[in-house]
């Protein structure tokens, strides 16, 4: 398709358009029964919060989270190092806007832009971004196409692309490359992520949509553009446990030192029947953290059910610790990681089903002895680097999964050195920090130059 902008941007305006004229019955009843859908809509189509002073910003956008989280060590060195620009933080989901509300405070926040183009250009206006920052990947073609059009480049930072995607990105390449084009830096964090990204930014010289299996040799592509930087979640870990808050936890959740602790993290449904099944037969104290606050309900059902004694963390406190033999379902936003600490072993959620996986690096960064199962394709560098130096341990359904919670819960020396060495080889993965600090200050240079 030739690219003419005006046309392109109403192109996906009108396919927006269209969809939300098919999908508004199931939106609405989505919003009008959870609070997940409603959350953030006036700000998501321009109602933005007040923004003091106006300054110029450098924007960074993380869609949940995890990408949140991740990028605490980069907004701090960005607040230090850049006093005459605001660091501004844009996510899309409720409880990103709820971690952002309470340790985030220091920082403009609000939802990112639906991807309207004068949505877009409104949130333009009034960030006044000289700089955009994308956590992960994100690619909404009006955003991205306004900031060229704007003259803001634009970092893909942390990039990670699954085979899923890239199909999918690569197919309609011939409609998305001024998207692909807008993109100033492709950050990634691995080799492999790199070459999908190469054949992304790369102008192919055949066919509409770029050639087809893992053949990248067509594509051309400036080198600066891709570069491999690293993992940003390596770096926002610390390797040891807050003394002050370990002890806290381990206080309110009645913890005793003769009975090992099994925390269940990221956890989604399907994993939920499987890990309640097997409780009574695992002799150790439980920690259930659902992925998603809707779970909870689910969760306290299936406990009820099995007839298991479970407390909310939520109704919890120094005064008012748990039951001694009572499974706590974290229902709060925040603890997790904190909660890791406590932890003999760790089951990662999202794994057991076609999920993807939930981030292990929290954990295994702690020295914790760590199961995920099969299904971890969102996080395949960590896993492979977890494999080959056995810090980790990998099961292929619920049975395995079982008998190696027991094994590990039974033998300590083996818990420790499966910690032990999947915790050294993370810690020893960081730096890429200092990586990202240095394309945005390029990046910034670039754009005074300009």
């Amino acid at each position: 398709m030739p690219y003419n902008p005006f046309m392109r941007r109403w192109l996906f305006n009108f396919g927006y358009l269209w969809l939300a004229c098919w999908i508004w019955p199931w939106f609405l009843f989505k919003a009008l029964t959870t609070g997940k859908y409603r959350a953030g809509l006036a700000q998501r189509l321009g109602g933005l919060p007040d923004r003091p002073g106006g300054k110029p910003s450098i924007w960074l956008h993380a869609v949940s989270v995890g990408e949140l989280l991740q990028i605490k060590p980069l907004l701090a060195a960005l607040k230090e190092r850049h006093p005459g620009h605001d660091i501004v933080i844009t996510y899309t989901t409720k409880t990103a806007a709820e971690i952002a509300a309470r340790d985030f405070k220091d920082f403009y926040h609000c939802y990112s832009p639906v991807d309207l183009s004068w949505v877009v250009a409104k949130f333009f206006r009034v960030l006044k971004p000289e700089l955009l920052v994308l956590i992960e990947l994100e690619l909404w073609p009006n955003w991205l196409m306004h900031a060229k059009r704007s003259g803001v480049p634009v970092l893909l930072a942390n990039g990670r692309i699954s085979e899923k995607s890239f199909k999918n990105y690569r197919r309609f390449k011939w409609l998305l490359q001024p998207a692909y084009d807008a993109i100033s830096c492709w950050a990634m964090q691995d080799e492999a992520y790199a070459e999908r990204a190469r054949a992304l930014a790369g102008k192919h010289m055949g066919a509409p949509g770029g050639a087809s299996g893992s053949d990248y040799s067509m594509q051309v592509v400036s080198p600066e553009r891709v570069h491999i930087a690293g993992n940003l979640k390596y770096d926002s870990l610390s390797g040891e446990a807050d003394p002050v808050k370990l002890e806290f936890y381990r206080k309110v959740f009645n913890l005793s030192d003769d009975k090992p602790v099994l925390v269940c993290g990221s956890t989604h449904p399907g994993e939920h029947e499987i890990l309640v099944e097997m409780l009574p037969r695992l002799d150790c104290r439980c920690v259930i953290v659902p992925r998603h606050p809707e779970r909870y309900e689910s969760v306290r059902e299936l406990l009820n059910k099995a007839g298991l004694a479970w407390v909310n963390r939520s109704d919890l406190s120094a005064e008012k610790p748990a039951d001694a033999d009572a499974v706590v379902l974290l229902d709060t936003m925040g603890e997790l990681s904190h909660v890791y600490a406590v932890a003999d072993v760790v089951y990662i959620g999202g794994s057991l089903i076609p999920h993807g996986g939930q981030n292990m690096a929290e954990p295994v960064a702690l020295g914790k002895a760590t199961l995920f199962g099969p299904h971890t394709h969102n996080f395949k560098a960590t896993v492979r680097e977890l494999k080959e130096c056995k810090g980790a341990v990998e099961v292929q359904n619920a049975v395995e999964l079982e008998k190696e919670i027991k094994s590990l819960l039974a033998d300590k020396q083996t818990r420790e050195a499966i910690g032990k060495a999947g915790q050294a080889r993370l810690l020893a993965s960081r730096g890429a920090l200092q990586r990202y600090l240095e394309l945005i200050e390029q990046l910034l240079s670039v754009k005074d130059a300009s």
